[in-house]
């Protein structure tokens, strides 16, 4: 199911269970695509942010959730 959802940052970050600094290292990796709204601010798709956390709970990075 594909969302057009944007996410700020804060969000994302909550979603992915990681900090501020770490999600923009996950940006400027490439890992995550941050898109900028007219003002400037980063926007995440909530799509994108759910694939990355799939990818660290994959890759042992991020345990889910038991609730």
């Amino acid at each position: 199911m594909e969302t057009n959802r944007m996410l700020r940052p804060a969000e994302a970050a909550e979603a992915l269970g990681v900090s501020l600094a770490s999600l923009r290292r996950l940006a400027t990796s490439g890992r995550l695509v941050t898109v900028r709204t007219l003002g400037g601010h980063r926007r995440y798709r909530e799509d994108d942010v759910m694939a990355v956390r799939r990818w660290l709970i994959r890759n042992g990075h991020l345990v889910e959730n038991a609730a």
